[in-house]
């Protein structure tokens, strides 16, 4: 009989627990920084009257943590102010609560992840909203610099700030594979995981690619065996990665490569490309139910927003890396393109480096080491 896997949720990939500590336990009275991400990179600001701006001129400002909830330095309160939903810190205001700050630093309020940002008459400063209600908005995501709950291997004492997702610059040795597991030797000059301190490091495909259309949001595109991608403005795909009680004391990663276009000519090109824009990574709260019948609008929500970057080829990306959970699980992670962009991205991934094997890999993959 084969042992059920056990879900996992973002609130367990993060903090390995089954039970969702309650935020308003966790590093209440700590400041913190916000920053967007996105269609718009910059620190999180105010104007005298406690307006929050990202961009410009604007000093950071330093804000209180209060579990889901949070003030300025001088004690305003941060609330989205009605009818506009703009961010804003007013004297007297009870704070909004409904806020969280993930282990990643991403911030969420009441489940909603993705926030915007829209244009003020100071071209070089946004201000930021609930919805999109001011002047040519687009979407951005909000990320905290510190008073994350803690993550694997942490206690719930408050940690330095953690490291942002960084780009990868090593391109995987390349390799045959017959199999959703493969094993490749790490490159010379790779950054070391730690704490798998490893000879190879382990890609692995992942177990099932779920297709999701946004124009079509009750559509469900069933089976997907080929494992076809497709990211755009519109399309994007949950990846579904199983985790293994094998890997316990080990370091995982999601790593995101599009490798440059075949020089040759002979070589046929494994993925279309065209247009521009962000290529977005999420954690869901856990794989969909039942996969067959999974559209847009029944999809698992977003629980941890993790990187956007540019969408190019000879691009690689680690949006994320965790310890091992070192239990037989499951993680869900969605990819889709920027919202307002023409960014389109299409490829099979097959897992198998290319026909003559020196392209390396494509798409993306769970690495173990």
């Amino acid at each position: 009989m084969k042992m059920p896997l056990l879900i996992l949720s973002v609130a367990f990939l993060i903090s390995l627990t089954f039970a969702k500590v309650p935020s308003v336990e966790l590093n209440a009275g700590c400041g913190f920084h916000l920053t967007t991400t996105g269609n718009f990179k910059g620190s999180v600001g105010q104007l005298a009257d406690g307006q929050a701006r990202a961009g410009g001129d604007l000093a950071p400002s330093v804000f209180t943590w209060f579990g889901d909830a949070f003030a300025d330095m001088q004690s305003r309160g941060c609330w989205w102010t009605p009818p506009t939903s703009i961010l804003q810190c007013d004297r007297g205001q009870q704070p909004d609560h409904g806020f969280e700050i993930g282990c990643y630093g991403g911030v969420s309020y009441r489940d909603q992840s993705t926030f915007y940002e829209c244009q003020t008459e100071d071209d070089d400063e946004v201000n930021i909203y609930l919805r999109p209600t001011g002047a040519n908005c687009s979407t951005i995501m909000l990320h905290a610099d510190n008073c994350q709950p803690p993550c694997a291997g942490q206690t719930s004492s408050p940690s330095p700030p953690p490291t942002a997702p960084v780009s990868r610059t090593w391109t995987p040795t390349p390799f045959q594979a017959s199999t959703s597991t493969t094993t490749i030797p790490p490159p010379i000059g790779a950054p070391t995981l730690t704490p798998g301190q490893c000879e190879v490091v382990v890609a692995r495909n992942p177990d099932e690619i779920i297709l999701l259309d946004k124009a079509n949001p009750d559509t469900s595109y069933g089976p997907n065996p080929t494992k076809l991608v497709e990211i755009s403005p519109n399309a994007s795909a949950i990846f579904v990665f199983r985790l293994a009680s094998s890997d316990a004391g080990k370091q995982c990663a999601l790593v995101f490569d599009l490798p440059p276009p075949p020089i040759s000519g002979n070589q046929t090109p494994r993925y279309t490309l065209t247009g521009t824009g962000l290529v977005e990574f999420a954690i869901l709260d856990g794989p969909p139910r039942d996969p067959a019948d999974t559209s847009y609008n029944n999809a698992p929500r977003v629980a941890v927003p993790l990187e956007a970057v540019p969408l190019d080829a000879g691009m690689s990306v680690e949006p994320a890396a965790f310890p091992c959970p070192g239990v037989d699980a499951e993680v869900a992670v969605l990819v889709g393109g920027e919202t307002g962009a023409d960014g389109c991205l299409e490829y099979t991934q097959d897992g198998d480096g290319g026909e003559d094997g020196g392209d390396g890999l494509v798409g993306l993959y769970l690495v173990v080491c």
